[in-house]
């Protein structure tokens, strides 16, 4: 058996701006505490993050499948495949 525990983190130390920041974030989401500010922002980042991940993996495969993805399709228009007019 595991066992997991784990400690509050305590008090984070933010200037007057980024206090004044979040408590108008608070106000303005109708969020109960500061700490519930901050969560949220952390959440919204790591989906931020997770999407910003997901189109580079993207964009680095069809980077990587480009040339293939070209040979092919010359291969397929060569052989009238898709060109207009050619169907039934």
């Amino acid at each position: 058996m595991q066992l997991t525990v784990e400690w509050p983190m305590g008090a984070v130390a933010v200037s007057k701006a980024g206090e004044t920041q979040i408590v108008k974030l608070q106000k303005a989401l109708n969020i109960p505490s500061k700490a519930g500010v901050i969560r949220a922002a952390l959440k919204a980042l790591e989906r931020q993050t997770e999407r910003e991940k997901l189109r580079r993996e993207v964009r680095d495969s069809v980077r990587r499948c480009a040339d293939a993805d070209r040979a092919e399709n010359r291969e397929l228009f060569g052989a009238g495949i898709g060109a207009r007019g050619s169907e039934g």
